[in-house]
């Protein structure tokens, strides 16, 4: 699937979803609201690397960065504070 074809379903699977990703941190890339996306429908860190053409250490910063801008503690887990919102 592309990734447009993606973002459409994803908008009509959870609409608001990216409403409320940027209230939380309005400072969030392009790229790092697709991982976060990408996270809320449960796919891996493999699939993720695939379909957005990254690299492992690339999509380890990405979500590093989304970490420190979603102000998570080290003990909070990234997955769980993108599927409660």
């Amino acid at each position: 699937m592309e990734i447009k074809k993606f973002e459409l379903k994803f908008a009509k699977v959870y609409p608001d979803f990216t409403k409320r990703l940027v209230k939380v941190s309005n400072d969030l890339s392009p790229q790092e609201i697709k991982v976060c996306m990408f996270v809320k429908m449960s796919f891996s860190n493999t699939q993720i690397q695939e379909y957005l053409k990254i690299s492992k250490s690339s999509l380890a910063n990405l979500r590093s960065s989304i970490r420190k801008k979603l102000k998570l503690k080290r003990n909070e887990s990234l997955t769980n504070k993108i599927l409660a919102l």
